[in-house]
């Protein structure tokens, strides 16, 4: 299947025989200076599940989009710490937030186990990882030596250029063996007007309301950012040409407390519904405001991603 995947593979290939520790880069990571290379898988769409917590109650999370994770063997004379860490700087140095980093103990690996447990992920055992040059592929028995038992590992992700990219590497303690598994998801662009007046009219005729994304707030606060001023007058125009009223419904995604969320939604709801009235001269009885806070989301709150989409501002129509 060609795919942007088999351009990244190219590249990758390419970066084996670099010189110094593994490196970020825009594509891909490279492999840690003189690993040999095992095989790889990818896939479109993936699961990449992850721990942030090695508390036994804590649950597996997990986040879906391109995955690429490949397999090496670390150089002879290596230990697992100074490959660990030296993923951990450079990810750090790149901009990424790592989640978690850690040293696993006998008793503590069997987390690492549970990322191989379904429903949290296919099973590492169901993907083909197929070897350099077509040479068949890695072994079962391979794979188990680092997912289950691991001595070391971590999780990152960034949210840059358009996408959410998240790291998992994995160090076998009892053979020479790591993963390393990447994941992106794109990321809803931000900074550009996709409302228009048409999109307004055809989606509250189909289902009776409109999620608005191009109203953007201060983080954490209901002041509206000046580039939202064009989103404000697509709304007001739609709405000085249609009769009846309207709810104005502001929505959070779930970072913070359920108190604070509803508090916010709500005063962003009340300051569109201000903006409209004071700066269009839409009628203020037409309009009726509620923040539900993260209570209706439309995505997922594990990433950066989801959040953006469960952000929004919706307009809803009211029936009198």
């Amino acid at each position: 299947m060609k795919s942007k995947f088999g351009a990244i593979m190219l590249w990758v290939a390419m970066l084996f025989g670099l010189a110094g520790p593994a490196q970020v880069t825009g594509q891909a990571l490279s492999a840690f200076a003189g690993s040999t290379p095992l095989g790889a898988y990818e896939s479109e769409y993936d699961r990449l599940a992850y721990l942030t917590s090695l508390d036994k109650t804590a649950p597996v999370e997990g986040v879906e989009g391109r995955l690429l994770s490949r397999v090496f063997e670390k150089p002879a004379g290596k230990s697992n710490l100074e490959i660990f860490r030296s993923y951990e700087n450079e990810l750090t140095a790149g901009g990424f937030t790592v989640h978690l980093a850690t040293q696993l103990d006998s008793a503590k690996s069997f987390r690492v186990k549970q990322l191989n447990d379904p429903p949290n992920t296919p099973s590492f055992g169901e993907r083909t990882y197929a070897r350099p040059g077509g040479q068949g592929r890695v072994g079962m028995l391979d794979l188990a030596f680092i997912v289950g038992s691991s001595d070391h590992y971590l999780i990152a992700s960034r949210t840059a250029g358009g996408e959410e990219r998240w790291v998992a590497i994995l160090l076998s303690r009892s053979r020479p063996f790591y993963m390393v598994e990447e994941l992106t998801i794109d990321v809803m662009e931000t900074g550009t007007v996709t409302l228009n007046i048409e999109a307004m009219r055809s989606e509250i005729e189909l289902s009776g309301k409109i999620a608005v994304y191009d109203i953007r707030f201060a983080t954490g606060s209901a002041v509206i950012e000046p580039e939202s001023a064009d989103a404000l007058a697509v709304i007001a125009a739609y709405l000085n040409e249609t009769p009846g009223g309207y709810y104005i419904v502001g929505h959070t995604d779930d970072t913070g407390s359920l108190a604070a969320n509803m508090q916010l939604s709500d005063a962003r709801a009340a300051a569109v519904k201000q903006a409209l009235v004071d700066k269009h001269g839409v009628n203020a009885g037409r309009l009726e405001t509620r923040g539900v806070g993260p209570l209706a989301p439309v995505s997922t709150n594990k990433g950066d991603a989801g959040r953006a989409l469960n952000r929004r501002v919706e307009i809803v129509q009211r029936l009198q």
